[in-house]
């Protein structure tokens, strides 16, 4: 009983798997003709100008605040001192130490 159902489900797979291989060729075909006359200047623009404010004043007021709310949790002991840890190596990911001292000091 349990091999019938086993060859049903084979018999059912292969043309399955070759309708998605045949498929998925036909339509990465189309896409590679379609992205040709595309022109993204105008998202890459866009993207790179939103990538620049938000590194800017947002994410550094953001980092700042955690670090000041978090220090002070730590020292009374109502947070492990591994958060405050935690949000310097978020801030270091999140964007170059020479821009976190640009925008610490144009807040001076």
């Amino acid at each position: 009983m349990t091999f019938a159902c086993d060859a049903r489900r084979r018999s059912f797979a292969l043309p399955i798997a070759l309708g998605l291989l045949l498929a998925s060729g036909l339509a990465s075909s189309a896409l590679a003709q379609a992205n040709q006359g595309i022109d993204f200047t105008k998202a890459n623009t866009l993207g790179n100008n939103w990538t620049t404010w938000i590194m800017g004043n947002p994410v550094t007021w953001f980092f700042t605040t955690a670090f000041v709310i978090v220090g002070i949790m730590a020292a009374l002991n109502r947070a492990p001192w591994a958060w405050l840890l935690y949000i310097i190596i978020g801030a270091i990911i999140a964007m170059p130490v020479s821009t976190v001292v640009s925008n610490l000091n144009s807040f001076l």
